[in-house]
């Protein structure tokens, strides 16, 4: 039996194996390295990020994204150079081969309890016992399509997180739903690519972030409002560097923050990408959908009352993600139900454990207990930093179960 299984090998997964490889502890990690970054992102996207807050995390901070672009001869600047995922997902790589170099390439298919701790079954049949899993999978399984949309067929529908390619759209006209960064991106990249696009969005307006310019800001400026690694101000300084005090929120107040912080917002070049280069419904919804003959015809209203209706080929909804364990195909339904959860999201303990002793989740599923810095890059430090402590010290003999520290999942409060 290992004692730590991570399942995926994205931002936070990598992150989190370099330390515990670095601290000792035994463990072994699955999952095809970025995968999601690489697969279900547009070929040509932006990261919304700054180069400085989109590292991976190694204990000594050695392979930052500052010093992979200066081996590679790639320019850079904090705040000034552009971060195309393609970058990111080379960046991503070769932090794997360097730190995370036992990587497992493989699927999990299956995740259920076995004895005093887990059997995971992979695509290749292989079944792993662990005394621990962590659960890194990122937003990918947790992809949101607006009930408007149900009963289109796959050929007619699809999530922004499905493409990479976005090439087969060529010639074709396409309906981009949304307001954030991925509508926007995935919007001015199928225009350049030969797309007739439309834009729709319930917003009345769409928003970009304020253009970077390098220039340092003065002590009083940065001292009324901090930079941090998910935006500027001090509410956003304080969920991106203490998501120990976030946690300690009562549940209510930590899923409303959750909700109504970081809402959607477009990278700042891509403004003069979008805007007069194709049509935006701005302020409109879709009140239902048809597919007849191919075609699918969207019913729409806006805030007016005016109604219209769109006709295309195929709708990308750009809707955002949802964490919800029931979109967790491989956990067993046994294991499902001891799971506490609300809205879906599972209640997590300090050390990111869940009400079942030894399974943890990072990354986005831990986003109603942390705070909106796990759904960042950024935020990948504090689980790597976290766990590794736990898990090194109960290697060593110095940590009882978890029943006896009391670091199981609390009751919600309030």
């Amino acid at each position: 039996m290992v004692n730590v299984a991570i399942i995926g090998a994205g931002p936070y997964g990598l992150s989190l194996g370099a330390h515990l490889r670095a601290a000792g502890v035994k463990h072994r990690i699955f999952g095809e390295p970025m995968g999601a970054w690489k697969h279900a992102m547009p070929v040509g996207m932006l990261l919304k990020s700054h180069a400085w807050s989109s590292c991976l995390y190694d204990p000594d901070a050695q392979f930052t994204f500052e010093a992979f672009c200066a081996e590679r001869g790639v320019a850079y600047h904090p705040s000034l150079t552009p971060l195309p995922v393609e970058t990111f997902v080379a960046y991503g790589e070769a932090f794997q081969r360097r730190l995370v170099p036992d990587l497992s390439r493989k699927l999990l298919v299956s995740l259920a309890a076995a004895g005093d701790g887990f059997a995971a079954t992979f695509d290749d049949g292989e079944v792993v016992e662990a005394a621990r899993i962590v659960l890194a999978v990122g937003v990918h399984p947790f992809k949101h399509l607006p009930r408007e949309l149900d009963g289109l067929s796959p050929e007619a529908l699809s999530h922004s997180g499905d493409h990479g390619d976005l090439s087969r759209f060529e010639g074709r006209r396409v309906v981009v739903l949304g307001s954030g960064a991925s509508a926007i991106d995935t919007a001015a990249l199928l225009s350049e690519r030969g797309a007739s696009v439309s834009l729709v969005a319930r917003a009345p307006a769409l928003r970009f972030a304020a253009p970077a310019t390098g220039a340092r800001r003065s002590l009083l400026k940065r001292m009324a409002r901090p930079d941090s690694g998910i935006g500027p101000g001090w509410m956003l300084w304080a969920y991106a560097n203490a998501p120990w005090l976030f946690h300690a929120l009562p549940g209510p107040l930590r899923r409303r923050i959750v909700r109504r912080t970081l809402g959607p917002l477009g990278g700042a070049v891509m403004k003069e990408r979008v805007m007069g280069k194709l049509p935006l419904f701005l302020g409109w919804r879709v009140e239902q959908t048809q597919e007849i003959g191919g075609e699918v015809r969207l019913a729409l209203r806006h805030r007016s009352g005016a109604q219209q209706t769109l006709a295309a080929d195929h709708v990308i909804a750009a809707t955002g993600y949802r964490p919800h364990l029931d979109r967790l195909s491989f956990l067993d339904p046994a294991l499902r139900r001891r799971v506490r959860a609300v809205h879906g999201a599972p209640v997590l303990s300090s050390d990111f454990e869940s009400s079942v002793p030894g399974l943890h989740f990072i990354g986005a599923a831990s986003a109603d207990s942390f705070g909106p810095v796990v759904r960042f890059v950024f935020g990948a430090v504090h689980p790597a930093r976290r766990l590794t402590k736990v898990f090194a010290k109960e290697a060593h003999g110095g940590r009882a179960r978890a029943q006896e520290q009391g670091s199981l999942a609390a009751p919600e409060r309030g």
